[in-house]
């Protein structure tokens, strides 16, 4: 499929302008984020390399686990299910899940269950979705319209009304209602584009909106507020089928209160993620990356009761990477990667500037991997131990990370 400069362009422009927020996560605390200074090593070491994100791409149906570890306590998880089952050329039905955790503990959201129409048996389709729950107020209802057909070359509008039931069955438990009901609107397409194959060029974006909510609850005179966005950028070109010169932003913002007897806080969250990188040799008997990562989060905390905690946090990484993928037998492959970071954190307590941190330095470490795939390579399973490089001696350990892929 051949796309214009001008539709290039236009795509582009929907990706970056529309307000970047992911359904609301029924998290309804105030999080005091205090990321360790090599975080953002630690979540880049983890990741899939670039033949399985193409691999994961390419596929309607698969399901992915990536766990990695932040420090003693925490880790960084991402989780990702998506399968597709077309009973004909009218019709498909999915269902999908995804979460990535790393600043702050999540529960797992419900998966979301798609019915896909295509009246014509062309490009124009409708969905109706939803989320089957136990407990009817936690139900999602929605719809969609999409052109073009997925994995590729298609553009899809989603509308869901989140606990679209709450306010008619919550009779029971507590008094709680929502006053403005939440509602999350998405954005997401996926194209491959160019003058010969039709494929040197690959554009995936995903932008999502979650309208802003309020729930009360009366016996407690409370009051929550939520209000959040969420983006995903990718931008690919290869010159040759085994290499790749790209782009890939994503990040989301947050805004939350929350007000009860003796308590009222609000939160402002701002995350931004650019990746610029170069692969080649993928598929072959070495899979090289060269790249550059900026990670920027902040996090101001207002509290209205009590204002010596209010607090302005940020954490900024920019990091040099590279990494060697390298099978040397039918099912297992070595994976090896370094990475070199400046790293600057601070906590600014605006009240209290005795209780003010920074921390400014150079953060290194080197990943050792194990790979073990299926002899077709669609399915991976990865281990990985990690080793500091900025402090050999006192600390040499740096923790692990396992991931699994599966496409089919």
């Amino acid at each position: 499929m051949r796309i214009s400069l001008h539709s290039l362009l236009i795509l582009l422009g929907l990706a970056l302008v529309i307000s970047p927020v992911w359904a609301f996560d029924d998290d309804f605390e105030i999080n005091d984020i205090n990321l360790n200074e090599e975080n953002f090593l630690d979540i880049k070491a983890s990741r899939y390399r670039k033949s399985l994100e193409y691999d994961w791409f390419d596929s309607t149906s698969g399901w992915r686990l990536n766990v990695a570890s932040l420090d003693s306590d925490l880790a960084f998880v991402l989780t990702e299910l998506k399968l597709q089952n077309e009973l004909s050329e009218h019709v498909n039905i999915r269902l999908e899940l995804e979460q990535e955790v790393f600043y702050a503990d999540k529960d797992l959201p419900l998966p979301t269950v798609e019915a896909e129409v295509y009246p014509w048996a062309g490009n124009f389709g409708f969905s109706l979705l939803g989320t089957p729950a136990y407990d009817k107020r936690e139900m999602d209802l929605g719809v969609a319209v999409i052109w073009g057909r997925r994995p590729w070359n298609y553009i899809r509008f989603e509308y869901l009304d989140v606990d679209s039931l709450y306010n008619e069955k919550n009779i029971v438990d507590d008094n709680t209602y929502y006053s403005q009901e939440p509602v999350a609107m998405k954005l997401e397409g996926a194209y491959q584009f160019g003058n010969q194959s039709g494929k040197n060029y690959k554009l995936r974006f995903n932008i999502s909106r979650d309208e802003p909510l309020e729930l009360i609850d009366p016996d407690n005179d409370g009051i929550f507020r939520h209000e959040a966005s969420d983006y995903f950028l990718l931008f690919d070109y290869q010159p040759v089928p085994d290499s790749v010169i790209g782009m890939t932003i994503n990040g989301f913002t947050l805004d939350k209160t929350s007000s009860q007897t003796g308590q009222d806080q609000q939160q402002a969250t701002d995350y931004i993620s650019a990746d610029v990188y170069w692969v080649s040799g993928m598929g072959k008997l070495y899979e090289l990356r060269l790249g550059t990562q900026y990670d920027r989060i902040s996090n101001d905390i207002r509290d209205y009761i009590s204002s010596s905690n209010d607090l302005n946090y940020f954490m900024k990484t920019l990091q040099v990477y590279t990494t060697a993928h390298h099978p040397f037998s039918e099912h297992m492959a070595w994976d090896l990667g370094l990475y070199v970071g400046q790293v600057e954190e601070q906590q600014n307590y605006l009240q209290d500037n005795a209780r003010d941190t920074l921390n400014d330095g150079v953060e290194a470490k080197l990943r050792m991997g194990f790979e073990y795939s299926s002899s077709d390579g669609r399915s991976s399973l990865q281990f990985n131990i990690s080793l500091n490089l900025d402090d050999p001696i006192k600390d040499p350990g740096d923790g692990g990370s396992i991931s699994f892929q599966s496409v089919f």
